[in-house]
């Protein structure tokens, strides 16, 4: 299927139809080479008619010259002659005048009568023509006029005697009967090559024609001026970023959106021409996946980085990006929802046990029992809120953080959270939810860690010094080679399996974009220590 019978005519709009943009190229060139082989035949021809007179002229000159040279013609004209038709020299230079190929050798004395002509009987007649008279003062020249044979082509060259006295002129020409087969064939050897360059001419003109409807794709320039408009409107409307850059790296396409997303993060968007260098950070390098790493402007984002053409190499690349904070704000949402549910779920399936317990001992009517474990409930229940509570002032990190020791219990795993300062409330334009965010992704990772453990034991401690918080979580589960280690940060990489490994980029991503920290130590068989540093601005 070809692209125009794939995109169609524009919608509402109907297809005029006319020559193909193919066939008018054809035309085209093939009727600029016509013509500029018709201009160049006129060329040519009037300039062989010239070129022939030339060379003729200069042959009969040149014959001319020879002739009034020769002893029997200045022997003619020194002494007395007369006018005899079957004079020696008549018989003489008839003879030379069929051998040399021209059409007349005429000898003449002073008063320009005739001794020699290849009409004997104009012999004694006076030369024909007018233009005698120069060669009968001495030169020796050509000219074009016509005489008692037709236009011709002649010759002149005095006869001079011993003395250096001009005693007569000799006159040779070519008539222009006989120069016209000349003119004939050499403009048929010009008419056959000609027909060969317009032959060659035609055939270019076809495959130029072939040639440009291949590199269209058999697309009119309709069909093409659609296509752009397409190619605009998708490009407008598309949320994500998108920049071209060409085999030599230069900028050839950016997207509204791509601007759009570049201002937004306080970069300058490239301009187009200029020089792009590969935006995939060192772990992404050589990679076509999604979601890499890209460093755009100065800016991180979130995107691909794929080949344009098939041909290799590449014709091209081309860049699609979004801000990662969209993802992130999208796995925050998941995780916070993951997060709650768990933690509602463990509260619930806490609270149902307790609630067995009482309801078996109401029905044995054990009411000094019930009352003791109530009481416990209660106890342990406020000892451990209001400890919590009192050193985390901040509602919501408290809520969750009891939400969390909740999940714990539910999976046997002994949660020791510790504020080694008072947590004061956050600031009313304070991401909060981010902190847990955070925070949460980190204390799911030591939850798995842990999971097949004899006594697993995850640690937290938080400490507040001049609006930076400081963050540990340790486990004792069974750690990371140096391997995992190295590669735990990037997204899509957990030796969890796949679908995975996407928590701790988050989490390193909000953290850079907040200025914050993160550094992750661990053991095979020795657990693993995370340490977070972010700022925290606390209410006025």
């Amino acid at each position: 299927m070809t692209p125009s019978s794939q995109f169609g005519p524009w919608p509402g709009t109907t297809r005029r139809r006319g020559i193909s943009l193919a066939a008018l190229t054809a035309c085209l060139a093939f009727a600029m080479i016509l013509s500029s082989l018709l201009l160049a035949w006129l060329l040519f021809s009037s300039q062989l008619s010239r070129t022939v007179d030339r060379v003729q002229g200069e042959r009969v000159e040149n014959i001319a010259m020879i002739v009034a040279s020769l002893p029997v013609v200045v022997n003619a004209l020194s002494g007395p002659h007369g006018y005899d038709p079957a004079a020696p020299i008549q018989q003489r230079l008839d003879g030379l005048r069929q051998g040399l190929g021209v059409d007349f050798i005429v000898v003449m004395d002073r008063r320009a009568r005739r001794l020699t002509h290849p009409n004997p009987s104009r012999i004694g007649h006076h030369f024909r023509g007018g233009d005698e008279g120069p060669a009968l003062a001495g030169q020796h020249y050509v000219s074009v006029a016509k005489g008692t044979l037709g236009q011709s082509v002649r010759g002149f060259a005095p006869v001079k005697n011993t003395a250096g006295d001009v005693i007569g002129a000799v006159s040779v020409g070519v008539t222009q009967s006989r120069l016209a087969p000349l003119r004939g064939d050499s403009r048929l050897r010009l008419l056959a090559w000609l027909g060969l360059v317009l032959l060659l001419g035609g055939g270019g003109a076809a495959w130029l024609a072939a040639t440009i409807k291949r590199r269209l794709m058999g697309m009119e320039p309709d069909d093409i001026a659609h296509l752009v408009a397409e190619h605009r409107a998708v490009l407008d409307a598309m949320h994500e970023g998108v920049i071209v850059r060409d085999a030599a790296h230069r900028v050839r396409l950016v997207n509204p959106a791509a601007r759009h997303l570049l201002e937004a993060a306080g970069a300058n968007a490239p301009d187009v021409g200029a020089r792009m260098a590969d935006p995939r950070r060192d772990a992404g390098r050589g990679r076509q996946d999604v979601d890499l790493d890209l460093e755009i402007g100065g800016r991180r984002f979130l995107g691909t980085v794929r080949p344009m053409g098939a041909t290799s190499p590449a014709a091209g690349t081309v860049i699609t990006f979004r801000d990662s904070r969209e993802l992130q704000r999208l796995g925050e949402e998941l995780t916070g929802v993951r997060r709650y549910a768990q933690a509602l779920r463990a509260t619930t399936h806490d609270f149902k046990n307790k609630l067995h317990v009482i309801l078996g001992l109401t029905q044995n009517g054990d009411i000094p029992t019930l009352s003791n474990y109530v009481r416990e409930l209660v106890d342990l229940r406020e000892a451990a809120t209001e400890s919590l509570v009192e050193r985390v002032a901040e509602p919501i990190l408290a809520g969750f953080l009891i939400g969390k020791q909740n999940e714990a219990r539910e999976q046997a795993i002994d949660l020791r959270i510790e504020a080694e300062t008072v947590i004061p409330p956050a600031a009313p334009d304070y991401d909060v939810h981010g902190l847990v965010s955070v925070l949460g992704n980190v204390l799911d990772n030591a939850f798995e860690a842990t999971a097949d453990c004899d006594r697993p034991v995850v640690a937290l401690t938080l400490a507040l010094e001049a609006d930076t918080l400081a963050i540990a979580v340790q486990d004792n589960g069974h750690g990371m080679t140096a391997e995992w280690l190295e590669r735990v940060r990037e997204a899509g990489i957990s030796s969890k399996g796949e679908q995975r490994g996407l928590g701790l980029h988050l989490v390193e991503t909000r953290l850079a974009e907040a200025g914050g920290t993160l550094a992750i130590y661990s053991e095979p068989e020795r657990g693993t220590l995370v340490e977070i540093t972010c700022s925290y601005r606390t209410a006025p």
